[in-house]
Formats: C-alpha cells, structure tokens, sequence
C-alpha cells in the first residue's frame, strides 16, 4: 500500500537514531516507576520518508516511537499538513492498530490546548511522564510559549534548534527589529542587548542562539544544557552545521540517558 513519503536530507538517519535510542532507553526504564508514559511529536511528518541521495525508505520519529520494545502507554502526534498526517494515520493504523495513538491535526503552536487535554491528568496514584520531541522545520514554526506550556506536566523534551541551517544564514535578517521570530523560538525578548557582546567574544550566531534558548528553559525549571552536551548535525554532502538536538530534562536521570543515547547512536554501533 503506496502513502506520501517525503523526501529528506542523509543526514536525517542520524537524528532518528538517537530519538530511537533515547526513547527506548527512556521507556523501558520508567514503565515499572510511572503509570502512563505519553510520546508526543510536534511535528510528526507523514510517518516515513525517502532518503534524497540514496532513494532508501525510513521510518520517521513517530514510527520509531512506536517500534521500540516497550511501547509508550500513550501516542500523541500533531501535525499541521494535511497530506502528511493522513499518511502518518493510515500507517500507524496499519502498522500498530493495537497502541493508543491519538492525531492533531493543526500548528502544534495553536493546538496546544488540544495536546495537553490528550495527556491523561497526573494525580498522587496515577503518575504520568511525557517524551516530547520537537523538530520544527524553522525558526519560525516553534513558539518557545508552546513548550512552556507543556512543561507544566512532567515533561522531558528533545529540541532541534535550527542553528546552522536557519539562524546562522539569516542573521541580517533576524537582527531587524520588525522580526520576532527569535525571540519567539528562544523566549529571550531582549536577545537583541546582548548579542553586540557575544559577537565581540567571538560566537557566532547559531552558538549565541541555541544559548539563548537553553538559558530560556532553565528558567522554567529545567537543568541547564551546555550547546556541548548537544548534537550538532551536519549536511552529508558538505559537512555544512545544520542544526543540534538539545535535550532539556529536570531529572539528572533523563540527562544520563541522553548521554548513553549520544554514545551508543553511532551507525557502528546498533545495539537494538
């Protein structure tokens, strides 16, 4: 059965093996310590894609987070174009009829009252624990207000922040004050002060900017993330910076297995 498969970079294989890896790592050791531990995918795709240089089919992060040996007790998948989650629904449909998925169909920034009343209420003897991941194509498809208000639940979240792909080529015009778009994305109103003495110590923008963001979830309660424990991903072609997975968690346990997940995620070595 033929559904839309988008196409994507090489460098996409790299990203799906560490959500594989942090997610199974993540759901196999909280299933026996939390009543319900909920998926959720702001910008689900269409499920799998077609790799551009080689031709060669993937499953995408919703598919993976289905596959993985010990399953989330819930699935939430949101995403905005309508050609790719009814191929998403049909696949999941056909591929884990029996999982609790549930579809969004929206801008995850407009649809977050409907994803948060998908979450199942957290009480003292019904413990619930979320996975978010976050890959927003752009600067200007996340709004930093959004994950603000999914953290109100227990909530770790996995962030691609587009740094070299997108703020790194578009400074000049990120910098003009009619743009909000980066302030939106970090949180950070006032980046504009401080970028002049970033610039002057000798970062470049794609650094200041991921910095902005993490010091905008600290601020909401989640343990700082250096741009160094991140994941830079790099264009396989040129090897050109286009963007880092950060991951943000108010538990050191979430971080540990981030760093297992970073370590264990080469294509050498596959351990699942």
């Amino acid at each position: 059965m033929q559904f839309h498969l988008p196409e994507i970079g090489a460098w996409g294989e790299e990203k799906y093996r560490l959500i594989r890896y942090y997610a199974q790592m993540f759901a196999a050791s909280m299933k026996d310590k939390w009543q319900c531990r909920v998926y959720i995918d702001l910008f689900s795709g269409a499920g799998r894609a077609r790799i551009k240089e080689t031709g060669k089919i993937v499953d995408g992060s919703p598919l993976i987070a289905l596959g993985i040996d010990d399953p989330f007790d819930r699935y939430i998948f949101c995403e905005e174009d309508a050609t790719n989650i009814d191929a998403l629904r049909k696949r999941v449909m056909t591929d884990y009829p029996s999982l609790d998925t549930h579809f969004v169909h929206g801008d995850a920034n407009k649809a977050v009252d409907e994803i948060l009343a998908k979450i199942p209420q957290h009480s003292p003897i019904y413990k619930v624990l979320g996975f978010c991941f976050v890959d927003p194509f752009k600067i200007d498809n996340l709004k930093f207000t959004t994950l603000k208000r999914l953290s109100a639940k227990y909530m770790d979240f996995l962030v691609l922040i587009p740094t070299g792909m997108d703020a790194r080529r578009n400074v000049s015009y990120y910098m003009k004050y009619n743009s909000k778009h980066i302030e939106e994305f970090t949180g950070r109103p006032n980046w504009r002060d401080e970028w002049p003495e970033a610039e002057a110590r000798g970062e470049n923008f794609g650094l200041f900017f991921i910095k902005q963001f993490c010091t905008s979830m600290a601020d909401i309660g989640y343990k700082y993330t250096t741009a160094e424990a991140s994941v830079e991903i790099r264009s396989t072609e040129k090897n050109l910076p286009l963007y880092r997975l950060a991951f943000f968690s108010k538990h050191p346990l979430g971080h540990k297995f981030w760093g297992e997940a970073k370590k264990y995620s080469s294509p050498q070595l596959d351990l699942f």
